[in-house]
């Protein structure tokens, strides 16, 4: 069976997902959350992405980042998941996977979707019944964007920025968007979130070729009419 298609380039938007083995626990205690987060800080430094959001559940985690000319999303996911494995067989003795296969990735079109990516990433906790409320959940971006607390790795995108004058409007835009969802509740929608390698709108194509050429393009036609059928399926309003 083939590699899925890895698409990756300096000042693209993604949102990446890792699996524990087996869909095992890969963080246990809170040290262990706090270990993750160190080497997202130390790699941030190293390889220049940008951390929009974020969100470690106990089995696997979420990331929306953009990435630099420094490092491409594969050396990236490959030297954080690697110090954490090392980290994680060392603590606790575990012989074997920590993560379950290659990590999967989404190319983000950013103007259409990517405040929707981070309101799906903020209700993980609450959808695996970790919490009632994302701001309940101390190990994602929540906080940051609704809340104003400080979060040294996360960066604001504009988008984000422009949902308010200031801080106050902007944290109190992003949580009514947020809750807006948990009244509505979660569907197939959150499906194509996960799914797809694009999470785009209807002009993501002619943009993602202009970015590509004609020379790339033709391997990711099939993958464009997939997505075209999840957004028909699962992201109509």
């Amino acid at each position: 069976m083939s590699r899925p298609y890895r698409i990756s380039f300096a000042g693209g938007v993604f949102h990446i997902t890792s699996r524990g083995n087996n869909r095992e626990k890969i963080f246990l205690d809170e040290h262990d959350f706090h270990r993750y987060k160190q080497l997202l800080r130390r790699y941030r430094a190293k390889f220049g992405f940008k951390l929009y959001a974020y969100s470690l559940m106990p089995n696997h985690i979420h990331l929306l980042l953009e990435t630099s000319a420094a490092g491409s999303i594969s050396k990236i996911m490959h030297a954080i998941n690697t110090a954490y494995a090392m980290y994680f067989n060392a603590k606790y003795d575990h012989v074997g996977h920590v993560w379950q296969g290659r990590f999967h990735s989404s190319i983000v079109d950013t103007d259409a979707y990517l405040l929707e990516v981070m309101r799906y990433m903020d209700l993980n906790p609450v959808r695996a019944s970790l919490s009632k409320h994302p701001r309940e959940y101390a190990w994602s971006s929540h906080r940051r964007h609704a809340n104003g607390e400080v979060e040294d790795m996360v960066d604001a995108h504009e988008l984000y920025e422009n949902l308010g004058e200031t801080d106050g409007e902007r944290q109190r835009t992003y949580s009514e968007f947020v809750e807006e969802r948990m009244e509505g509740g979660v569907g197939q929608r959150e499906a194509a979130l996960t799914m797809s390698i694009f999470i785009g709108g209807d002009d993501f194509e002619s943009r993602l070729m202009r970015a590509y050429g004609q020379k790339i393009w033709p391997r990711y036609r099939r993958l464009l009419a997939e997505l075209r059928e999840l957004r028909r399926v699962g992201l109509g309003e």
